[in-house]
Formats: structure tokens, sequence, C-alpha cells
């Protein structure tokens, strides 16, 4: 009975591979179904000098709120930029500070790399973190394991729109307006090499989405 209530199986089918779950007991969140349409759009491996800011001129024109969870790295190399996504008022998450491949990060560099990360965004004028996405998803026991210790809720997704393959815009919007369900989060990333689809995506998928009652809502307002 105990993983009837830990386990809340989110029955959206993403655009890649698995079907994620929430794990409440181990704050590991991929959606949360509600009757209101509330979805979360969110954008991995930023900040980017040009991405970041066409973005957030679309975000910005339809009065929409995001999650950005931010390389540490990045925001070194593109101060101005992460700013930019501060003064917008949008979410912020940690991402780790390289993006490594956490299947070969132990606990204490795991642990490194977001504290760096922490530190980082401390100095710039963040308040502490309380999210974080894995790169590539991955939720190992030593990803669960740190994340909790160090008070984060891990944040996956159930729609990816694999614009970091440079999928087309008309075939990014196609299929997340075929997929997407109330609760869901949408993973689009604003770091991707050239060219990017995404703004292009986002200017026709946004108002697509709110002409059928979707509204749009940081990850911290979406799972409450």
């Amino acid at each position: 009975m105990k993983a009837l209530f830990s386990l809340l199986l989110c029955i959206h089918l993403t655009l890649s591979a698995p079907v994620y779950r929430n794990d409440v007991e181990r704050q590991i969140y991929c959606c949360a179904p509600n009757a209101e349409k509330k979805i979360a759009l969110t954008f991995d491996d930023g900040p980017h000098p040009q991405y970041t800011m066409e973005i957030l001129t679309v975000l910005r024109q339809y009065g929409v709120k995001a999650t950005f969870f931010t390389i540490g790295e990045n925001v070194q190399y593109y101060p101005d930029a992460f700013a930019a996504i501060e003064r917008e008022g949008h979410e912020i998450g940690n991402h780790t500070f390289s993006h490594p491949h956490l299947q070969t990060q132990n606990a204490k560099s795991l642990t490194e790399e977001l504290l760096h990360t922490e530190e980082l965004l401390s100095a710039e004028g963040q308040k502490r973190l309380r999210l974080f996405r894995p790169p590539e998803g991955v939720c190992s026991d030593t990803v669960c394991r740190v994340a909790a210790e160090m008070g984060y809720s891990i944040i996956l997704w159930t729609v990816d729109t694999r614009d970091w393959d440079h999928t087309p815009a008309k075939t990014i919007v196609e299929n997340v307006m075929h997929t997407v369900k109330s609760g869901d989060i949408i993973l689009f990333h604003d770091y991707i090499t050239s060219p990017s689809p995404t703004p292009d995506a986002l200017r026709q998928l946004i108002p697509a989405l709110l002409r059928q009652g979707y509204q749009f809502v940081t990850v911290s307002e979406l799972i409450g």
C-alpha cells in the first residue's frame, strides 16, 4: 500500500522515451495534474547570449512566466543574459555547474556541482534555490540522496520538445499540441548549438495554447 501513496502515476506520454512518475516521498516531480489547465514551460542549459534574450522577448509579449534551469558556467560566461532572466521575474532552478554525466558522479562531486552554482547565484543576489533538474534527467539513488540532503525537489518533465535535436519549429508545435495535458511540465532549452528552433516554436505555441485555455505558471506554482 505504501507504493500507492508514494507513487502518483503521470499518464502523460513524453515525446521521448520514458514515462516518468511523480515520487512524492523523494520529492521528484514530472507533472502536477490539475483542473485549471495549468502547465509549466521550462528551459535548460542557459543562459545563452542570443537565444535566452529571444525567448524572454516572446515570454514577455504574452505575459508568461517560466522556470529556467541554469548551468553555473553559463551564468559566469553570460551574466547579462542571466540578469535579464531575473529582471523579468522568472523562476531559477539549479542544473549543476558544468552539466556533467551524472552516471559518473559520486555524491561528493555532485554536491560540489550544486553548491558551486548556489554560491555563484547567491553572489548574483538569487535566493536559495529549491528546484534541481539533473542533467539528462538522471535520477540515480546517489542523485536522489544528494538532492534530498540539500533540500532540493527534483524536477523532470512529461513533454520533451526535442528542440535540443534541432527539431523544426513546426514539428515541435504539432507534437506539443497533440500531447500536452493539464499539469504537464514542458522541456525546452535556451542554450542550443545554432540554429535553435526554440524561439520560433514558442512564437507559435504559446498563443495556440492560450487559445485552448491553458495557463502558464512556474514549476513552484504548478507543484504547489
